[in-house]
Order: structure tokens, then C-alpha cells, then sequence
């Protein structure tokens, strides 16, 4: 199935796969350019297909193995100072932690990729991450976090929708109430 297709063809056949819900094929392709991209020596795409595997895991409901093959990613990512891609990649992490059920670990790592994904003016991410934070807190029954953790990210944003303009307005009117 893939001994014959170059690391890029890997990929977008994982891509493809991914996009039609066929994760576990998506995976294996994934894990095929990872390895097909690390022999040629590249390895900030290897890592980048690894984490999109990871991805592909967390559909499925395999967290701990999305976390087995996203974790190394991390420390190659950091070396090579490729700070978007880092800050993605502990969104991904972030997920993965969530779908285990490992709340703290995930909150750390979506703290961080907001905050390498805002050191490399990635606000839209930055936003997301922020944005999958508070959905976690809320599932936890962390209301008010949720709300302040979800504020902080349209305060930072720089392009906001209707909707989200909307909803901050909404959201500074109880700190305009309180007494100073």
C-alpha cells in the first residue's frame, strides 16, 4: 500500500483519508511519511506528520496513543525553534490529554501552546486554543474559569466575527457593573 509512494504522496493520501473519516487509514499513512520523512532526513516534517497522526489517534478515541506518538515531537520542535509549529502541536498534546481524561495535563498544555502560538503572533490559533481551554473547563464544571479563560481569548484576538465581537461586548458588562 505504501512502499512505492514518495513521503509527499504518503501525506496527502493521509489527508485525503482524514478528510473522509477514514481515520485509522489516515493514521497509517500518517505513520508511513513520518518514518519515509525521518529517512530522508527531514525532520521537522516527519514530526509534523507524527502529530497528524496524533490527530488522527484522538479521533478514534485512542488518546494514549495519540499522546505516544505527538510527545517526542515536542523536544525535535523545540531545537529546531519552529515555534508555530510547536505551539500546534501542544494544542494537539492538549487534546489528546482531554480525551484521556488527564484534565490537568491537558490544561498545561493548551496554557502552552497559547502562549508559544501568542509569542509567534499566531492569534487565531492562539484564539483556538484558548477556545478548546474553555470548553474543557466547562465540561468540568468550571464555569467562571471557562468564562475568564475564554474572555482573555477575545480580548487578545485581532480579527473577531460578528458573533464574537457580540459576545465580547456581552462579557464586559458585568466588570463594568462592578464597583472599582
Amino acid at each position: 500500500m505504501t512502499e512505492n509512494l514518495s513521503p509527499k504522496q504518503l501525506s496527502e493520501q493521509a489527508e485525503k483519508a482524514y478528510r473522509e473519516g477514514k481515520f485509522s487509514e489516515a493514521a497509517q499513512y500518517f505513520e508511513a511519511a513520518a518514518r519515509a520523512y525521518h529517512a530522508q532526513g527531514q525532520t521537522i516534517l516527519a514530526a509534523e506528520m507524527w502529530n497528524n497522526c496524533g490527530v488522527a489517534f484522538v479521533q478514534m478515541d485512542k488518546g494514549e496513543e495519540a499522546i505516544r506518538v505527538i510527545e517526542p515531537t515536542l523536544t525535535l520542535l523545540q531545537e529546531q525553534g519552529d515555534l508555530e509549529r510547536l505551539g500546534i502541536v501542544y494544542g494537539n498534546l492538549a487534546s489528546a490529554f482531554e480525551a484521556c481524561g488527564r484534565y490537568a495535563e491537558a490544561q498545561e498544555a493548551y496554557l502552552n501552546s497559547a502562549d508559544i502560538l501568542g509569542k509567534c503572533w499566531k492569534g487565531e490559533l492562539r484564539l483556538y486554543a484558548l477556545k478548546a481551554l474553555s470548553q474543557m473547563q466547562l465540561k468540568q464544571g468550571k464555569q467562571f474559569q471557562a468564562l475568564a479563560t475564554f474572555q482573555s481569548a477575545l480580548e487578545d484576538a485581532s480579527r473577531l466575527s460578528l458573533q464574537q465581537r457580540l459576545l465580547k461586548k456581552l462579557l464586559e458588562i458585568p466588570s463594568k457593573l462592578l464597583p472599582r
